[in-house]
């Protein structure tokens, strides 16, 4: 059980998740999965985020990141990704999109829907039927936490950990997934769903309307991190929402 484990800022761990391309094999062959976590391994130095779980499948992945700067995932994913599109379509005599989309993130919110999600993440595998039991595969971050560390830090895991009143077993002692996670599979209106996000915004942060935010250099700054960050929307379609020019998007997003 955690130690008094605080209720705040669970929302800087992030569950982060990327497919192939039309739901392609893009990890069909032990190699490639190698190959990806090579790429991963070497983009996380120097990064200010921590990888808490992952699981690499055949079509897709998992990773619950820990960070208090979500540029730093945007960054780490295009870096990744495009490295791996490069060698992927290389190796197969292909080109175009190895990725579908850039990747998917949700927020994590609460102690029970962490435990939940790396549970989640280390069971995918079983649920697939490609083995019996979470130990039993080699791709995932489930057997470095008893073993070798080879994406993951657990020195630097155990710290953030303690900083929540977490303890490491606690990952061991929840076999229970009380949430539902997001899947590729999951449709719905991008644009009606772009509006409601502005609308809740505005309202939160007392917005009469889009000038006022516009003018507001701090609050632009912040939807625009949001819709991409956490909802995945291109720097086009946040551009074409807010009537304002893709550039400028561009330069909101990467401006220290």
């Amino acid at each position: 059980m955690p130690r008094n484990a605080r209720k705040d800022n669970y929302s800087q761990f992030l569950h982060v998740m990327v497919q192939g391309i039309n739901k392609e094999y893009i990890f069909a062959e032990e190699i490639e999965i190698k190959v990806y976590l090579k790429y991963l391994k070497e983009n996380l130095e120097n990064r200010k985020l921590e990888i808490i779980a992952y699981c690499i499948m055949n079509n897709h992945a998992h990773f619950l990141i820990y960070t208090q700067d979500i540029m730093e995932i945007s960054k780490l994913m295009s870096k990744l990704n495009t490295k791996y599109a490069i060698y992927y379509n290389k190796k197969h005599n292909r080109c175009g999109y190895v990725f579908r989309n850039r990747y998917k993130s949700e927020e994590i919110l609460t102690y029970e829907h962490l435990m939940s999600c790396i549970n989640y993440i280390h069971n995918n595998p079983v649920k697939a039927k490609m083995c019996k039991n979470k130990k039993d595969y080699k791709f995932s971050s489930y057997n470095e936490y008893k073993g070798k560390n080879i994406i993951i830090n657990i020195k630097s895991i155990k710290k953030i950990f303690d900083s929540y009143g977490i303890f490491i077993d606690d990952i061991f002692s929840h076999e229970y997934e009380l949430y539902q996670f997001m899947e590729y599979n999951q449709s719905y209106d991008r644009e009606s769903k772009k509006q409601e996000i502005f609308n809740d915004f505005c309202k939160k942060n007392n917005i009469i309307d889009i000038k006022e935010l516009i003018d507001n250099k701090q609050k632009l700054k912040k939807l625009s991190t949001i819709m991409y960050i956490e909802y995945n929307y291109t720097q086009k379609e946040i551009a074409e929402l807010l009537g304002i020019n893709r550039l400028r998007v561009h330069r909101i997003l990467h401006e220290l």
